[in-house]
């Protein structure tokens, strides 16, 4: 999904980035919804030149890490494409309705979207 700059910098303290000598190699973003205990975990990107070195597994870390502090039991994506990539790393698909109100709202049906979930020890 696309994302303005004007949305990047408003939501900058959403982030977590991966860099390498002062260069960023990667990022995603963790949106909380606390009515429901969970957060959305958007926006992983990892430069081609990184993939297979392990950033996306450390940002997901780290992203699962921020989660757990703020007092979530799960986290949750919505992907296209990547669905395999996170099912190895322990989520597990759900139907769109398990979101939180306030994000099904929001969710785009015409995208179909996987939506799946994981959930933190």
């Amino acid at each position: 999904v696309k994302r303005s700059r004007t949305e990047i910098e408003r939501d900058i303290h959403q982030y977590t980035v991966i860099e390498h000598d002062g260069v960023i190699f990667g990022c995603a973003a963790l949106y909380p919804y606390p009515e429901a205990r969970t957060a959305e975990m958007a926006a992983l990107t990892v430069s081609p030149q990184a993939q297979s070195t392990g950033d996306g597994e450390r940002i997901l870390k780290r992203i699962e890490q921020r989660a757990r502090a703020q007092g979530f039991d799960s986290i949750f994506v919505l992907t296209t494409r990547t669905m395999h990539w996170f099912i190895k790393r322990g989520f597990v698909q759900v139907d769109p309705d398990w979101l939180p109100e306030a994000r099904k709202r929001k969710y785009n049906w015409d995208r179909r979207s996987h939506v799946l979930v994981k959930k933190l020890a």
